[in-house]
């Protein structure tokens, strides 16, 4: 279980931390070509996160359900989905 935890933590971390790249596009104090690269770094992370880590929660969640405990990845991915 303490593993698992660590993997929910990491995935909700790396969504707070693309709101936070978010955030920086949109503040006005910074020049207009940082805030489209933050824009840029934004959008990457969003798509690295639905191809790759999106993708893992759903598999291990349909490995879960084979074994009948897919409570913690199902939990996780309405999280993931909620912060998106």
């Amino acid at each position: 279980m303490g593993q698992e935890k660590l993997y929910i933590e990491k995935e909700l971390s790396w969504l707070s931390f693309n709101e936070r790249v978010l955030q920086e596009a949109a503040d006005k104090s910074n020049p207009l070509i940082e805030r489209m690269r933050f824009l840029g770094i934004y959008s990457n992370n969003l798509d690295e996160f639905y191809k790759v880590r999106f993708a893992d929660l759903k598999r291990r969640i349909l490995i879960s359900e084979e074994q009948g405990s897919a409570g913690a990845s199902r939990h996780l991915l309405k999280k993931s989905r909620q912060r998106c």
